[in-house]
């Protein structure tokens, strides 16, 4: 069943922005409707959160909360730190140890805000693919048009985005089809258990974010489904190295989150 999304302009909306979402709109399959100086109180009683603010800064979710659209966050500074030489602990988890520069392909599982993906698709070595998949239709719709939209005052971080290919869909979904392996690594940035209540960020999407954690049987699955490792993003690793002993972990000494990685058996040999 097709999620029904909405798209109204901003509430200042030029007649000339009003064409480009009315276009962005139908070329999503979403519906453009006119914003008739409602308010997001309004909108909400109309269309419940199913709906999206076409601004000058893209589509964003609007809420009473705050509004979200996309940009590179903290990825940004990240990508400024590899330009300096410096090390990225997700590029080092998802290459593996000891492994050579040769390119890798990664599906982003849970793709979010997009941030890690854009990293990873301007890290990587040359020739890498970065695919990505998004459960919320809201969450998706913002980042897939920062990927093919969004213009970056350094041409090859531009490359970088347009490199990333962003579909709907859920990764259990994905992880329980009988396709076989087709990345070599699956990388998963679930919900932390503990949210970091700083993170302001998220509190204008946190209601329609997938909260759902990764359950033991999911790892192993993704484990068969990967062809040589599976990258975890979390804040506490305890129960997921009792799971997995042989997990590696990387990660700053002093950040609050970190990366577990598990090699495939297949992999190993």
């Amino acid at each position: 069943m097709t999620h029904m999304i909405y798209v109204v302009p901003s509430l200042k909306a030029k007649e000339k922005l009003q064409c480009e979402g009315k276009a962005w709109a139908e070329s999503q399959g979403f519906t453009y409707v006119l914003r008739h100086q409602r308010t997001i109180q309004d909108l909400m009683d109309e269309y419940g959160e199913d709906f999206l603010v076409y601004s000058s800064r893209g589509p964003q979710i609007d809420r009473p909360e705050g509004s979200h659209f996309f940009s590179l966050n903290m990825a940004e500074l990240r990508i400024q730190n590899l330009r300096k030489g410096q090390r990225d602990h997700l590029l080092e988890a998802l290459m593996g140890r000891g492994s050579s520069k040769l390119p890798i392909t990664v599906l982003d599982c849970t793709c979010g805000f997009g941030a890690d993906a854009a990293v990873a698709s301007f890290g990587l070595p040359t020739g890498s693919r970065v695919d990505a998949l998004e459960v919320s239709p809201l969450l998706e719709a913002v980042t897939s048009w920062g990927f093919s939209h969004f213009v970056h005052k350094k041409d090859d971080v531009t490359a970088a985005l347009r490199r990333i290919s962003l579909r709907r869909g859920d990764y259990r979904d994905y992880l329980l089809s009988d396709e076989g392996p087709v990345y070599d690594v699956l990388y998963f940035d679930p919900m932390f258990q503990r949210p970091v209540e700083a993170s302001c960020q998220f509190q204008p999407v946190r209601a329609i974010m997938e909260h759902g954690g990764l359950t033991r049987d999911l790892i192993e699955r993704a484990l068969q489904k990967a062809r040589r490792r599976v990258v975890i993003k979390e804040r506490d690793f305890r129960q997921l190295c009792r799971d997995f002993p042989e997990a590696v972990l990387y990660g700053g000494k002093y950040s609050r989150i970190g990366y577990a990685v598990l090699e495939c058996d297949s992999w190993k040999k």
